[in-house]
């Protein structure tokens, strides 16, 4: 068939249509068995955790390929392209290769929605397509990003030497729960007996859930601060030098090119699961470093178009719940001067939306507020006036691509226009740009 059939097919599905579905892992483990497990293929590198889950899947991508291993990724969501999904050594795959893949899985897909009298949602269709994509290749090691929660994620039938639990906040809670600790048990259930659980939550009670899980099926825990930890992090052009430690060596002047602390938190996740993943090879200081040199994070405090004489910076971030806005905040204000900053913003209808402009209004701004081009955005008249009643000024531009032209026009080239609140307002502002990578 090819991309665009595999693309209708898809987008036939819904790809917000798992939500709706009763938590099962039966399809795609009925899929695996029918492909003759290619998850079983190669080891992984498991990762979940409320922010932060792809920044983390790149970082340890790259540092695995500079260390010479052949890395098939998976994150989710996508940007512009669902090609993105997939990806060898952190370049997404062809459109042309993804409809091969498709391809492929389909008739197995066919065996089993017969066989279920059940159809394989969006996102099985895509996990059941990395994991023959892996073995086909084949690949020398998978890192794989949960889609949503953790326990009855699709992701859930690799299997996992190493899994990383980012950090625990609130989203996706009419699935999930409002109940930190109950979050932290269902990201828990991606960690496997005999395995190595790396994590970066600090607060005790959410950190005993993770623990008591890991103990409970035999696995062993490095936990930031104990474990491994951030030696120093320092701002520097275009990112921020580290000194890191990790359980089995220390590193000094570590350049990340990347914005913000959280970042820099991720970077040293990524090093301890990428450390523990190959135990018997030493990461040198080199490996390391060339390996984090060369990282690009689309749409994580990107900085999409520079400041010229007039015109003002445009940088897009992806945050869509309050700790991920938080962390943006604390990074704008860290890293750029400006006097207002310009925020085009559209949120889906299940996002804490009160906390996420909370946050924003610790910085100078002024926000355009928008709509990205799915049926779960948030109507703009109603963003619009919760952020008045908040107290920050806002204006209504219903297309998003047209709320990036009207910030740019309307901001000094001294100040700066951000673009955040979903992945879907980031992706179709920043395709827009010409110029701008995928």
């Amino acid at each position: 068939m090819g991309f665009p059939e595999a693309r209708n097919h898809l987008d036939a599905l819904g790809i917000d249509a798992m939500k709706s579905l009763k938590p099962t892992l039966h399809r795609i483990e009925a899929l695996c068995e029918v492909m003759d497990h290619p998850e079983r293929s190669a080891p992984a590198i498991h990762i979940t955790g409320t922010n932060g889950k792809s920044s983390v899947a790149r970082m340890a991508t790259a540092l695995l390929d500079t260390a010479g291993l052949k890395v098939g990724t998976f994150t989710s969501p996508h940007l512009i392209s669902v090609t993105e999904r997939i990806a060898l050594g952190g370049i997404p795959i062809s459109e042309e290769e993804f409809g091969d893949v498709f391809d492929s899985v389909k008739p197995y897909i066919d065996v089993v929605e017969r066989d279920l009298a059940e159809r394989l949602s969006y996102f099985e269709t895509l996990v059941g397509m990395f994991f023959l994509w892996c073995a086909d290749a084949p690949v020398d090691a998978m890192v794989v990003e949960v889609g949503l929660g953790g326990r009855w994620d699709a992701t859930n039938v690799v299997g996992s030497p190493v899994s990383v639990i980012t950090g625990i906040g609130l989203d996706h809670t009419a699935m999930l729960g409002e109940a930190k600790e109950k979050i932290a048990a269902e990201k828990a259930g991606i960690i496997k007996p005999a395995s190595i659980l790396v994590t970066g939550e600090r607060f005790p009670n959410i950190l005993a859930v993770l623990t008591a899980e890991a103990e409970r099926v035999g696995a062993e825990s490095s936990i930031m601060g104990r474990d491994f930890e951030i030696v120093d992090d320092r701002l520097a052009l275009g990112g921020r030098y580290l000194d890191l430690r990790s359980s089995r060596a220390g590193y000094e002047e570590i350049y990340l090119p990347v914005h913000g602390h959280h970042q820099a938190i991720n970077g040293a996740m990524a090093l301890e699961a990428v450390t523990r993943f190959i135990p018997g090879r030493e990461l040198g200081d080199e490996l390391v470093r060339d390996g984090f040199a060369g990282l690009v994070l689309p749409g994580r405090i990107e900085i999409v178009q520079a400041a010229s004489e007039d015109s003002p910076a445009v940088v897009m971030d992806v945050a869509h719940n309050p700790d991920g806005i938080s962390a943006l905040v604390d990074s704008l204000l860290e890293t750029f001067a400006f006097e207002q900053a310009t925020v085009v913003i559209g949120v889906l209808n299940d996002k804490d939306l009160v906390g996420m402009l909370t946050e924003l209004a610790r910085m100078p701004c002024r926000l355009i507020v928008t709509r990205a081009s799915t049926e779960r955005a948030i109507p703009p008249p109603e963003l619009h006036a919760h952020a008045q009643e908040i107290g920050l000024e806002a204006e209504i531009v219903s297309d998003s691509r047209t709320a990036l032209d009207v910030a740019v026009r309307e901001t000094s080239a001294s100040d700066l226009v951000c673009v955040t609140g979903s992945h879907y307002v980031v992706g179709e502002t920043r395709s827009s740009l010409a110029g701008t990578p995928g």
